[in-house]
């Protein structure tokens, strides 16, 4: 079994460079970004904006200054035998591989709602936007923040087509190679009230099996 590695980056802008090279906006940080592997393992990472205290190491290493707030983006990532199964919070998902015909059909659950667990992981609270826009924006390189969850699948060495069930206005999929890509903004996450399931079907070529 794998051994599930733990790290969190307390440098957004480190995290942010990762999102460039994976297709994903730099105005939308937060979210998670599964991988799987041609045996059906893979990689979960999840990026999520917090406001914590500011740390005793900065307060106390510091002079003349009187410290207001701490904005904070960690990325948890870890390993997974099966894709089938996995979940974050009430956010599932199910997956199907054919086997032979080298493809496969993917079924993300994404709760909505106020009641919704797995997207209050990941953002702060509406009473706290404010904030967290405004300590953004005092970044070294001013970061813009849209109020956006993103959720990535990818299949390594596959082509790969992905929908939404039921479309919601404002609501974005996009699909390129080998990853599907759905941007949610945090309002429609909060007023819709059914969850949203993300379909993407996946394929790998005869030729690259032969290599």
């Amino acid at each position: 079994m794998r051994t599930p590695k733990v790290r969190f980056l307390v440098l957004l802008a480190a995290f942010l460079g990762l999102l460039v090279q994976g297709g994903c906006s730099t105005q939308d940080p937060v979210g998670v970004r599964l991988t799987m592997e041609d045996d059906g393992g893979g990689t979960m990472a999840v990026a999520a904006l917090s406001l914590p205290e500011v740390t005793e190491e900065i307060a106390s290493k510091s002079a003349g200054v009187k410290w207001g707030m701490d904005a904070r983006l960690a990325v948890t990532t870890g390993d997974f035998d099966r894709l089938d199964g996995v979940s974050l919070a009430d956010l599932s998902v199910q997956a199907r591989d054919f086997g032979e015909q080298r493809s496969g059909t993917i079924r993300i659950s994404i709760p909505c709602g106020k009641e919704a667990k797995w997207y209050h992981l990941l953002h702060v609270p509406p009473s706290e936007r404010v904030a967290l826009r405004k300590t953004l924006e005092q970044s070294i390189n001013e970061i813009e923040l849209h109020e956006n969850i993103t959720i990535a699948m990818k299949v390594s060495g596959a082509r790969v087509a992905g929908s939404l069930v039921e479309p919601i206005p404002r609501v974005n999929v996009g699909s390129k190679n080998d990853t599907c890509t759905v941007v949610v903004p945090l309002d429609v996450l909060e007023s819709h009230t059914r969850p949203m399931v993300l379909v993407v079907n996946w394929e790998r070529s005869s030729q690259a099996s032969s290599r």
